[in-house]
């Protein structure tokens, strides 16, 4: 195995978590080979599927954190399994009684990765779940801070060089 695949691998892993929590579904769906099945909780079916699925789930969540972790990866020619360790932060809009609730997310990808076209890319997933947990929050983050965006206003795309 290079280390060169290992890298190209994880970076799709970050890249992928990064997609999500700013809700970037092109760029979710840039990690996956067109002909992907993900086996994602809910959800099992073409990354197409997953796409319209995430759109729905993550319509309510105003807050998202992916930390992706621990990544191994098995390698033989064009064809890798990695194993990685995922812990998500996910919080609710605001309900009808101003209440948040945070969803803490504890789970592993198990992926088999492909090399076609010189690119990595995710060709099957199956997340696999170990514990997830809601709790009621109170963000008393400072008006005055910067904040995080679920989209393309979030700082990292709108900094300027």
């Amino acid at each position: 195995m290079s280390l060169t695949d290992k890298l190209e691998i994880t970076e799709v892993l970050h890249r992928y978590a990064r997609a999500v929590d700013r809700k970037d579904f092109d760029a979710v769906a840039d990690c996956y080979f067109s002909d992907a099945i993900d086996n994602h909780g809910g959800y099992v079916g073409t990354v197409e599927g997953l796409i319209a699925d995430m759109k729905v789930r993550h319509r309510t969540i105003d807050s998202s954190m992916h930390f992706v972790t621990n990544v191994l990866v098995d390698l033989v020619g064009d064809v890798a399994n990695v194993e990685s360790y995922c812990l998500c932060y996910l919080r609710q809009d605001p309900g009808p009684d101003g209440r948040q609730a945070r969803a803490t997310i504890k789970c592993r990808y198990v992926d088999r990765f492909e090399r076609r076209d010189g690119k990595w890319r995710i060709a099957d997933r199956i997340v696999v779940f170990d514990e997830s947990v809601t709790e009621p929050v109170e963000d008393v983050l400072d008006p005055a801070w910067v904040r995080s965006r679920r989209s393309s206003e979030d700082p990292v795309f709108t900094r300027q060089p």
